[in-house]
């Protein structure tokens, strides 16, 4: 979501820049773009389920087996092979072996801590 903000904001820019070649004075309008598309930049990415399994399997593979990552991050087996399977959400004890959080905004997405 974040790169189609920025996307958008970029091109709000542009036809910015063409209606002050026009002679209107959008100044204001063209200082407040550029400090949305600064902010928009300093957040950090937000990541779905799939980047999170992605990091997941590579972070497991360090480990002999999946029961040993288990065992190492404190949650039963059967939790994490819920886990892989995308049978349930990841709990915070796996997300924090990740590095990662829940984002607090109803819909299954995370950032790294």
């Amino acid at each position: 979501m974040t790169h189609i903000a920025i996307a958008s904001l970029q091109r709000a820019l542009e036809i910015t820049g063409h209606i002050a070649d026009l002679g209107t004075d959008v100044r204001d309008l063209q200082h407040d773009i550029r400090t949305a598309l600064d902010s928009l930049r300093q957040q950090q990415p937000l990541l779905h389920d799939l980047d999170v399994h992605r990091k997941l399997m590579k972070t497991i593979g360090r480990f002999d087996s999946m029961s040993a990552a288990a065992a190492a991050w404190g949650v039963p087996r059967q939790t994490l092979f819920a886990v892989v399977n995308g049978d349930r959400p990841a709990p915070p004890k796996v997300l924090a072996a990740l590095g990662l959080e829940k984002v607090p905004s109803g819909r299954r997405l995370y950032r790294e801590i």
